[in-house]
């Protein structure tokens, strides 16, 4: 045991090593694509809003930006289950072209705070004050101020247009009443007033088209861009049912808001201008070939973004719409991720290597041939039913969370599971969870393959001290991850992600709800290590042929959701879940974690000889990863 120790302290120490030396190369090289090389000042932000709210925010500082040249201002808000880092396509692009950009964290999501139960005023509005209202930000541009927003994110920034918009309609109205300064003239000074109640001069709609008509149009006083994607999953709840903007009445609403009744018109020209930008009418529709979340993320359509306020605000630095860097940024911030996540195996090895930790592992039993005859029937049958239970059960249990959790459903802020969508994951876990115990119980019944200490070898059994070992084993493996993220974040503010799967730094808004949903979750983690290294590990197997059906086991029946998913919307038109579409998105973020998580359950039993360490370690970490970048209604504190 002790001549092992000592051969597997220096090769951990290496792969250790060469994890942290990727984490590091992947941070710098995020950082450098981020400050577009050292010409954009990136820092985050803490804005104080109305009721204690704060708003979470990045601002995007380009070096040109003085108080003697200044510089537009773009704000830009994600939409729901996202945080202001799955925008970077936007804050990037725009800061490389001169824009100030402040991206925001929506109210609810990411590190901006919760709100009262009282107020619906989305964070954007706050920033925009923030803005317009001071002097803080002395090298911005007042009067070229632009907001947009993806998807409910497209939303609020609608909705910000018309409120500010309808303050300055309604400071004109007065200024034509007979008792005002300029009598029913409205002079050039009531006219400036009037307009600095309303900063924004240009606005771009990303992903969104309900309540895009006439009412909701009427007091926008700003230029308007719409960008949606041709094959988006909502697109059955527009009035068309599709996502086709040239005959779509919303586009066309949004067209003819600009013009005169003579000359509206019946159907919308993608990519036409319609209106004066000069004099805040201009209007202009974009139908890039994506989907709904693969919109802040398709080269076309964050190029069409970027034409919007080209033509309306204009950027201080003329590039080709083309001209993207966003996407090395997430290949680097993706290098981190995943050095990061692989770090904990060789950790995990190294701190074994102490020897009152060392207590924590013992001899893995030898694994046993694989299934043959019967045997093979059988396991091929639990892999199917297993894989179609969890398909099945994925949506109806999604819906079901709501009624269960149903103060987070209704947007009540509280203690009690408050992670609106995370909930529908915490059901579906629960029930997976049990039946793979269930199944794995079935299995062993009718092989009867194993003697009376079959919980040892399957490194179930611990003493007492076995057990406080393997958790104090835990807690440094843990710490450490987070503690090397924070110091990857406070040097170079670049997070652990990959497009939406992400690790961000640990603060004391998530480990407070962390301290529910671990415990919650964590049967399915238990489960899926118990039968990925009980029934489903083979000595004659390759290596990589089981690793793979691992993967799949835990993973097909999810994807299997998103086969149905896009089938039916690219041959019918629609997708298979309406209501419910948003639950499949959040497969995004699940679905891989659910491939690497057998994985990582299969490569700790390897260190320790015992099921418990994986799921205690990847239970905090993939819970903590699917929470921070959820909406959760959590008690302003």
């Amino acid at each position: 045991m002790h001549s092992a120790t000592r051969l597997r302290r220096p090769r951990s120490a290496i792969h250790l090593l060469i994890c942290l030396l990727l984490i590091l190369a992947g941070a710098i090289g995020a950082s450098l694509i981020q400050t577009g090389g050292g010409h954009i000042a990136v820092q985050g932000l803490k804005i104080p809003g109305k009721d204690g709210t704060v708003v979470s925010a990045d601002l995007f500082r380009p070096d040109t930006a003085t108080a003697t040249h200044k510089a537009p201002l773009i704000v830009v808000t994600p939409g729901f289950q996202r945080t202001k880092e799955t925008q970077i396509s936007y804050s990037l692009e725009l800061a490389r072209r001169g824009y100030v950009t402040l991206v925001v964290d929506p109210y609810n999501q990411g590190e901006s705070t919760s709100q009262p139960p009282h107020s619906d005023d989305p964070s954007i509005q706050t920033v925009i004050d923030y803005v317009s209202r001071t002097d803080a930000l002395n090298y911005v541009d007042k009067a070229k101020i632009g907001i947009t927003g993806h998807s409910a994110g497209g939303s609020q920034v609608r909705h910000m247009a018309a409120e500010y918009g309808t303050k300055e309609v309604k400071a004109l109205k007065k200024a034509k009443t007979p008792d005002s300064p300029g009598g029913t003239t409205i002079t050039k000074e009531e006219r400036e007033k009037a307009e600095q109640l309303n900063p924004i001069r240009s606005v771009f709609i990303s992903g969104w088209l309900q309540q895009l008509n006439a009412k909701k149009l009427k007091n926008i006083r700003s230029n308007v861009g719409i960008g949606y994607a041709l094959y988006d999953e909502g697109s059955y709840r527009n009035k068309n049912h599709n996502g086709d903007l040239r005959h779509a009445p919303e586009a066309i609403a949004v067209i003819n808001s600009c013009l005169p009744k003579s000359q509206h018109v019946d159907h919308v020209v993608i990519g036409k201008g319609y209106g004066s930008a000069a004099d805040r009418t201009y209007r202009v529709a974009y139908n890039d070939r994506t989907i709904h979340p693969f919109q802040p993320l398709t080269p076309s359509a964050i190029g069409s973004m970027i034409q919007f306020f080209d033509d309306t605000i204009g950027a201080p630095h003329q590039m080709s719409t083309s001209n993207q860097t966003w996407w090395l940024k997430e290949l680097f911030n993706g290098l981190c991720l995943v050095a990061a996540l692989a770090m904990l195996v060789p950790l995990t090895k190294l701190l074994l290597t102490i020897p009152w930790l060392s207590e924590a592992r013992t001899d893995i039993s030898p694994a046993p041939s694989k299934p043959k005859g019967k045997g093979a029937v059988m396991f091929w049958t639990i892999f199917t039913i297993s894989a179609t239970v969890a398909c099945v059960t994925f949506i109806p249990l999604s819906v079901a969370s709501q009624h269960i959790f149903s103060a987070a459903a209704n947007k009540q802020n509280g203690w009690f599971f408050p992670g609106r969508m995370v909930n529908g994951v915490v059901l579906w876990s629960l029930v997976n969870g049990l039946l793979g115990l269930i199944l794995l119980w079935i299995s062993h019944v009718i092989s009867k393959k194993h003697g009376d200490d079959e919980a040892k070898d399957w490194g179930i059994r611990m003493n007492w001290a076995q057990t406080g070992r393997t958790l104090a084993l835990a807690l440094p493996v843990i710490v450490i991850f987070y503690t090397i993220l924070a110091a990857t974040y406070g040097f170079f503010h670049v997070d652990y992600r990959l497009f939406v799967v992400a690790a961000r730094p640990l603060t004391k808004r998530w480990f407070l709800i962390a301290l529910t949903y671990v415990p919650a979750l964590f049967l399915f983690f238990f489960s899926n290590s118990l039968r990925v290294n009980t029934s489903m590990r083979f000595n004659n197997q390759r290596r990589w042929v089981n690793w793979l059906i691992i993967a799949l086991a835990n993973s097909i029946g999810l994807a299997a959701i998103f086969v149905i998913q896009y089938v039916t919307l690219f041959s019918t038109g629609t997708v298979f879940w309406t209501t419910n579409w948003l639950y499949v998105n959040m497969l995004q973020s699940l679905l891989p974690m659910m491939v690497v998580l057998p994985l990582f359950n299969r490569a700790f039993y390897h260190a320790t000889g015992r099921v418990w360490l994986g799921p205690i370690v990847t239970t905090t970490i993939f819970a903590l990863m699917a929470l921070g970048g959820s909406v959760a209604y959590i008690p302003m504190f």
